[in-house]
Order: structure tokens, then sequence, then C-alpha cells
């Protein structure tokens, strides 16, 4: 398994966290924080919100991926069934 990927799901899932409990109001407040862009919060946050089934393989029984992480964020827009 790629730890950049790993990586990529936690931050996303923290700044979802900060996002959710007022820490943060936007994106943009976000990047501020992170010294980043909010377009690369915008499109990295999407791996905080990858189907549960998704998350499983990855982060529990750590199937190695035969995407990208750039192609992880784009699937993480699809519909989770």
């Amino acid at each position: 398994m790629d730890p950049h990927i790993l990586k990529a799901i936690a931050k996303a899932w923290s700044w979802r966290r900060k996002l959710g409990s007022g820490q943060a109001s936007t994106n943009l407040d976000l990047a501020h924080a992170e010294d980043v862009s909010d377009r690369y919060i915008g499109r990295m946050i999407k791996l905080a919100y990858l189907a549960p089934a998704v998350l499983e393989k990855l982060l529990l029984q750590r199937c190695p991926l035969a995407v990208s992480l750039k192609d992880l964020t784009a699937i993480a827009d699809l519909p989770w069934a």
C-alpha cells in the first residue's frame, strides 16, 4: 500500500472533521492553515467521502491499489453503489 495514499486519506478526514466541528469554515480557511491552495483542498477532501467498501479494502485489508492518488480522487465523486 502506498503510504502517500494513506496519508492523503488521513489528511482528508482531518479536514472533514475541522469543517464539521467549526474549526474551519471553508476550504479557503483550511488552505491558509495548511499553506496549500483551496483547489488542492477541494480535490483532496473528496477522499474523506470514499465509499465504506473502498475504505475497508484500503485501510483494513491493505489491498494494493491499481490506481493513482489522482484516479482515487476522481472516483471519490462516483456513487457508492
